[in-house]
C-alpha cells in the first residue's frame, strides 16, 4: 500500500489477490493502464483480460472505476523510501501491548508518513488495511481502532469518509490523523511493502 507501483505488479502477477479487495484492486490497476496511454476502451478489456486469468469474476462497474480512477491525476507512488524512528517506536510501546495494536498503528504510522497532507490527515481503506496486514477487518473496525482512538495515537476525521462510487461496494475510505508529531527518519525502513517484516525487525 505504500509502493502502489509494487503492488499493482503484484496484482498483474496474479498475487495478494483478495476478492474483498476487488474495487480497490481494479482502481489502482486502471490507474496504471492509464499511466501506460491506454484509452478508456482498451482499460476496460485489459481489466477483463485480467479477471478472467486470475479466475476472478468483476462484479463491480467497471466503466464508473475507470472514470474515478482517470480523474484522479495523483500518480501511483513509486520508489517510496519510509523510515521509522526510535521515538515512533517509543510512542507505540507506550500505548499498547498487543501485536495487532502495535502492527496496525506501525502501519497507520507508514502510510501517513508517505501520504498524509499538510494537515497531517490521510485516507485509507480499512479492507486494505485489512489485506496489508492480515488482520481481520471486522477486529480493526471494531477492536483495534477504537483502540488506537483511545489512547490517543489516531484520529478518524468524521466529516471527511470517501465513499466509492459503486453503490454495490461496502468498503469505504475513512481520513485518519496520526495524533503525534512524526517525520520521515529513522534507521528502520519498510521494504517491498513487507510490514510483517519490518513490525519483526522492531519488536521482535
Amino acid at each position: 500500500m505504500v509502493d502502489e507501483v509494487l503492488e499493482v505488479q503484484e496484482y498483474l502477477q496474479g498475487k495478494n489477490i483478495n476478492p474483498k479487495c476487488l474495487y480497490r484492486i481494479c482502481y489502482m490497476l486502471v490507474k496504471w493502464y492509464k499511466q501506460q496511454g491506454l484509452s478508456h476502451l482498451e482499460i476496460r478489456e485489459a481489466i477483463f483480460n485480467w479477471g478472467k486469468t486470475n479466475n476472478i469474476y468483476i462484479h463491480c462497474n467497471v466503466n464508473n472505476i475507470i472514470y474515478q480512477a482517470i480523474n484522479d491525476k495523483n500518480r501511483l507512488r513509486e520508489n517510496v523510501i519510509v523510515r521509522i524512528n526510535n521515538n515512533d517506536i517509543q510512542e507505540i510501546i507506550k500505548r499498547f501491548d498487543s501485536r495487532n495494536c502495535k502492527l496496525l498503528a506501525l502501519s497507520l504510522l507508514c502510510l501517513a508518513k508517505c501520504s498524509a497532507d499538510r494537515d497531517g490527515e490521510f485516507n485509507v481503506s480499512l479492507l486494505a488495511l485489512s489485506n496489508w496486514t492480515k488482520i481481520d477487518y471486522s477486529n480493526i473496525s471494531k477492536r483495534y481502532l477504537p483502540e488506537l482512538i483511545d489512547f490517543g495515537y489516531v484520529s478518524k476525521q468524521e466529516n471527511k469518509r470517501v465513499f466509492s462510487w459503486d453503490k454495490n461496494v461496502k468498503s469505504k475510505s475513512v481520513s485518519l490523523k496520526i495524533m503525534l508529531p512524526f517525520s520521515n527518519s529513522g534507521t528502520y525502513i519498510l521494504k517491498n511493502n513487507d510490514i510483517h517484516e519490518l513490525y519483526d525487525e522492531i519488536f521482535t
